[in-house]
């Protein structure tokens, strides 16, 4: 990838940086969905409007941005004929909890050269993973185990085991306690600097508190009729998006925190059986208004708990949320829901009382498309459909994609909408 060149590029040139794990092959090639980098902080943000300009003039746009005390990471991709995505992780130091494991000046006092990059000695690439896990209680992945190995004997593994906590050994460290590990952390950081942990602490506190109320993640809603290709379309956005993602949770129509109208009406003994032919979802007779708006503020109820309870967390971790139809899809296809009321006035109780995705994406195609895709569809229901699609195109997140040809095309037209978007809001 060439941001990837020219960010190492510059790094070499201008900044002390060392890659924390898999530096092989870089700049060239990459063996890991993202890259870990180690740089001072105070170095990383006056030299941030650099590194951004060499994100901007390899043609690539900011698709998520998320700072803590511990980290900046940067996610890029580039709107090309095919999404090529990459997320640079820049570390300030090795900590948990606001507490630190080892500084930046510590990893960077013994950092290498390979003739490409500047990286963590072996050393230190083992303990900014084993110190972090052994913190959690996590045992290292099976992969640091030949890197352990190796180090077995290394002098300057054992003098900051020793320095930090008092084990003469990789052994001896190895068999502490979780419970004493983190006594032993505390310890140390409270001794080396009373005022400078609590600042730390305050600083991993008002982070955690501001990721809470902002978060960094983002959702998509599809909307469309049968025949559109959502289900294909879907699965294109997200096979582009977990090259760096490994947190996409799709859901279909609502978060189902609460059980279907029908099964809940059977468990109340209001219903003797439940109809569960899925197969046809236009089966159902039309409902009065007054039914309606039973159905409407039961899905609504379920869309205010999914969001609380399911979605808005995933959000704050940074996932990417995906409804394969949402709260749209009611005001689209009225059949479906078995919801008929004005599209207007479902519109603007959305707005109230549903909780919003960040992006509504309304895929259809010309009702000649759509009969050749699904030829149990009347031109009559797919006509009143994309009247409606138009009727929601114009509104503030909404997007209307035209799937006429391949798939591939309007997952790159949706991904584009989509970086373009988070770019800028990821500028300001």
């Amino acid at each position: 990838m060439e941001v990837v060149k020219n960010m190492f590029s510059y790094l070499n040139k201008n900044t002390n940086y060392a890659v924390l794990r898999n530096e092989e092959g870089l700049p060239n090639f990459l063996v890991s969905r993202d890259i870990d980098i180690i740089i001072e902080k105070h170095e990383f943000f006056e030299k941030l409007d650099f590194i951004l300009n060499v994100i901007i003039e390899s043609e690539y746009k900011i698709l998520t941005k998320f700072e803590n005390d511990r980290i900046f990471t940067l996610v890029c991709a580039t709107p090309n004929n095919k999404l090529n995505i990459i997320q640079f992780d820049f570390f300030f130091q090795s900590s948990i909890f606001g507490f630190n494991l080892l500084t930046a000046k510590e990893i960077l006092e013994t950092k290498l050269y390979n003739g490409k990059v500047f990286h963590a000695a072996p050393f230190n690439q083992y303990l900014d993973k084993n110190l972090y896990l052994k913190f959690l209680g996590v045992n290292n992945p099976k992969k640091y185990a030949q890197l352990r190995d190796s180090l077995i004997d290394d002098s300057n593994l054992q003098q900051i085991l020793k320095n930090k906590f008092g084990c003469e050994s990789l052994v001896d460290f190895e068999n502490l306690s979780v419970n004493t590990y983190r006594k032993k952390i505390l310890i140390y950081n409270f001794t080396k600097g009373f005022t400078k942990q609590i600042k730390s602490t305050i600083l991993f506190i008002w982070f955690y508190m501001k990721n809470n109320l902002s978060y960094k993640g983002f959702s998509i809603g599809f909307t469309g009729p049968d025949g559109a290709g959502k289900t294909t379309v879907i699965n294109k956005i997200i096979a582009e998006l977990e090259k760096v993602y490994s947190a996409i949770d799709l859901y279909h129509f609502r978060p189902n925190i609460i059980p279907n109208l029908g099964e809940a009406a059977q468990k109340a003994k209001l219903k003797d059986q439940v109809d569960t032919d899925y197969s046809n979802p236009h089966r159902g007779q039309k409902t009065s208004k007054i039914n309606s708006f039973i159905r409407l503020s039961y899905y609504t109820l379920d869309y205010i708990l999914g969001y609380i309870k399911t979605v808005r967390p995933k959000l704050v971790q940074r996932s990417i949320v995906i409804f394969d139809r949402y709260y749209s899809d009611i005001i689209a296809d009225s059949r479906r829901s078995r919801i008929y009321l004005n599209p207007k006035f479902l519109f603007v109780f959305g707005r109230f009382f549903v909780p919003k995705l960040d992006y509504n994406i309304l895929l259809t195609a010309d009702s000649d498309t759509i009969l050749i895709r699904k030829q149990e569809l009347t031109a009559e229901g797919i006509i009143q459909i994309n009247n409606k699609i138009d009727y929601l195109k114009d509104k503030k997140d909404y997007y209307k994609i035209e799937n006429n040809g391949s798939a591939e095309e309007a997952a790159h037209k949706i991904l584009s909408i989509v970086l373009d978007s988070r770019h800028k809001l990821n500028l300001k």
